[in-house]
């Protein structure tokens, strides 16, 4: 899997609607048909501490872009408790994760070491499997 943010995100007029996020999400195992994303934007303002807020998003076969929203406001990055908002024009720093469940596929008899063809011959049940990716990048803010 390869993963992105969309650039420039858009603030929203309204400081208490949430940021919506986007990207592509490509090259992903052909046995995963979604995947939820988890995404982190870090944004530092000369003179104030800097902050983070947090989303989520989806992404769904055979879409090529992930979709989501963050909150405008988030933490204060050094423990000190206080909240921050998102501003226009000091780009953030993007974090997420992709996580998708994939239908394993299991190789054909004659593919697999010897000691495993008897036991392919019987439906053996390969469980599904996990699939995550995380990407970090530089975006710009409006």
């Amino acid at each position: 899997m390869n993963g992105q943010f969309n650039s420039p995100i858009v603030l929203p007029s309204n400081p208490a609607d949430p940021v919506p996020v986007s990207g592509p999400l490509l090259n992903v195992d052909p046995g995963a048909q979604e995947a939820t994303i988890v995404c982190v934007l870090v944004q530092e303002v000369t003179g104030t501490p800097p902050i983070w807020v947090e989303g989520r998003g989806r992404w769904k076969r055979p879409d090529a872009n992930w979709t989501g929203e963050v909150s405008r406001t988030g933490r204060v990055i050094g423990g000190s408790g206080g909240t921050g908002t998102l501003q226009a024009g000091n780009d953030v720093r993007g974090i997420a994760m992709a996580i998708a469940v994939k239908e394993e596929q299991q190789p054909p008899p004659d593919e697999q070491p010897p000691e495993e063809q008897s036991e392919a011959k019987h439906d053996h049940f390969v469980p599904p499997a996990i699939d995550t990716l995380t990407w970090c990048v530089h975006i710009a803010m409006q």
